[in-house]
């Protein structure tokens, strides 16, 4: 490497020795007066050729390497300077110092027979000349200079945003774990900590707020028993204390102690004890849940108003978890899971919007399940389900592929008035023991209520099928006050024996015989027997509606 740059650094000088001896040669050519002034007066020809040369330059350049790869775009403060080598030094001072002699040997040339005072401002410009090289490569060195403290720049900037974030990261990690960790202690206080903790990572770290909303599901699918309800404790004796004055009075009193001693509840076991801190410990994570996830959409804007709210895009696991009065009204998710979830109290979905599949299957609704005007936009799955108390579904909007209540229990009433079904409705084999009101409820594909059992009333007024209703094999307690699909009706022949899920007694629900009167002109009469060619005849058609 040494002797391939001693080499070129060689062949520079014998270039540059080569154009001194030129210059030298050509000084005693008398036409450089001449030239001189046709350059002062059409300086511009020269500089337009050499542009014009660099431009036929480039292009065959260009031409010869078609296929070259585009440059990759460099971020602003990325790009890496070349370190100037001493051979790049060498040839530029070499350059300069070749250009400023030239220019002053032209001069001399030029002026060398003429005035002293001309010849004296040749030899200034001159040295201006080769003192204005010297600065053009300093002035170089300075923006080269100036460019690297600037890159240098970038470089630490960068390296403070990445340790910047490092730390954050770091710090996110270990409030997470420290926050996991409380949620594992046996006291409830620090584990409400916990859980503060965490709402705090989440609402302070958008990318965060899936895993803390799956922590916070994780821990309310934990194993669960629902403390003994305290008794109630009655007061008994004799209120008035100046009673004890006498014999007689504190004798009373002192039974009347021992009565009220007898009465007052028992001490809470520490059993118990724990299981009401563990009740509050849950209501709170069940109010972290549905207070970040409910938009509390202004009704003049349509715009979300709870300034905690996170955002739509969120999922919900809540399998198997025991969840104690469960209120999400207007509660906003993506996909929510409540396979075997157990609501102890009330559960408010009213006003609820489900972006994704909803699953409830197996789920147990002890108290009100009020799921009035919710919108399921992918799906709702109900199979299987139990409502022992209220389920009402009036103004609920099924958007999605299909509502299955297949299998569902409702104990007491179930009402689906208004309710909007544009996919599949499935209700085969549900029971409906309180009254099942689908009062202009819309179903716009099919919908089955096979093997389905009402054993109070059912109420399907004002209800449209676009679709026939299949209720094959369903059965009904009463006729009365009952308003069937059309098309159906229950027979007046109770069960004497009950067939796969139904119950002796029942009335089966069965298609209604239709008769269609049809008015055809008679051709075979003739008008001999009395009647003319153009008497009509009336032929009844019995037509069932079809069962499947």
């Amino acid at each position: 490497m040494t002797g391939r740059r001693g080499l070129g650094v060689l062949a520079w000088l014998l270039a540059a020795a080569g154009l001194g001896m030129a210059v030298w040669m050509a000084s005693s050519w008398a036409g450089w007066s001449a030239v001189w002034v046709w350059l002062g007066r059409w300086w511009m020809v020269p500089v337009a050729v050499l542009l014009l040369a660099a431009a036929a330059a480039l292009a065959v350049l260009r031409s010869r390497h078609p296929s070259a790869p585009p440059r990759p775009v460099v971020e602003p403060g990325t790009e890496v300077m070349p370190a100037l080598t001493p051979r790049a030094i060498l040839l530029g001072a070499l350059v300069l110092l070749g250009l400023g002699v030239t220019g002053a040997v032209l001069l001399l040339i030029n002026f060398s027979g003429t005035e002293p005072r001309d010849r004296l401002d040749a030899i200034r410009t001159a040295a201006t000349l080769l003192v204005g090289t010297g600065g053009a490569a300093a002035l170089l060195l300075a923006a080269r200079r100036q460019r690297a403290t600037e890159l240098t720049l970038a470089v630490q900037r960068r390296t403070a945003d990445a340790t910047e974030r490092d730390a954050a990261a770091r710090r996110i990690t270990e409030l997470y774990l420290q926050a996991v960790e409380q949620l594992g202690s046996d006291k409830a206080a620090v584990r409400h900590g916990g859980l503060y903790a965490l709402e705090r990572v989440a609402q302070d770290n958008p990318d965060q707020r899936q895993t803390v909303i799956n922590v916070i599901c994780a821990y309310l699918r934990s194993p669960y028993t629902s403390p003994p309800k305290r008794p109630a404790s009655r007061q008994a004796g004799l209120p008035a204390a100046a009673r004890r004055g006498t014999a007689t009075g504190r004798v009373a009193a002192r039974a009347a102690d021992v009565r009220r001693s007898g009465l007052r509840p028992p001490t809470p076991t520490a059993g118990s004890e724990k299981s009401r801190q563990e009740r509050e410990v849950r209501l709170t994570a069940q109010r972290i849940l549905t207070t970040h996830l409910t938009p509390g959409r202004d009704r003049a804007t349509g715009q979300p108003a709870n300034p905690l709210y996170w955002a739509e895009g969120y999922d919900l696991d809540l399998t198997g978890a025991t969840l104690i009065d469960f209120h999400a009204t207007d509660l906003t998710v993506r996909q929510a899971v409540f396979i075997d979830a157990h609501f102890s109290g009330t559960a408010l979905f009213g006003g609820a919007t489900f972006t994704g599949i909803a699953w409830f299957d197996g789920a147990t609704f002890t108290g009100i399940a009020r799921f009035y005007g919710a919108t399921f936009s992918d799906g709702a799955w109900f199979d299987g389900a139990t409502f022992t108390g209220l389920a009402e579904f009036d103004r609920a909007t099924f958007t999605g592929s299909s509502a299955r209540f297949e299998r569902a229990t409702f104990t007491r009433d179930a009402w689906f008035d208004r309710a909007a079904f544009a996919g599949a409705a499935r209700f085969n084999r549900a029971t409906f023991t309180g009254t099942a009101k689908f009062r202009r409820a819309t179903f716009t594909r099919d919908v089955r209520f096979g093997e389905a059992s009402f054993t109070h009333q059912a109420r399907f007024d004002g209800a449209a099928f676009t679709d026939v209703a299949v209720m094959t094999g369903a059965a009904a307690a009463s006729a009365e006050s009952c308003v069937w699909p059309t098309g159906w009706t229950a027979d007046d022949h109770r069960l004497e024996t009950a067939a796969s899920g139904e119950a002796p007694g029942m009335l089966r629900l069965v298609p209604v015989p239709v008769v269609l009167a049809e008015l055809q002109p008679n051709d075979g009469l003739q008008s001999g027997h009395g009647a003319s060619p153009s008497s009509p005849r009336t032929r009844a058609q019995i037509v069932a509606l079809p069962a499947q």
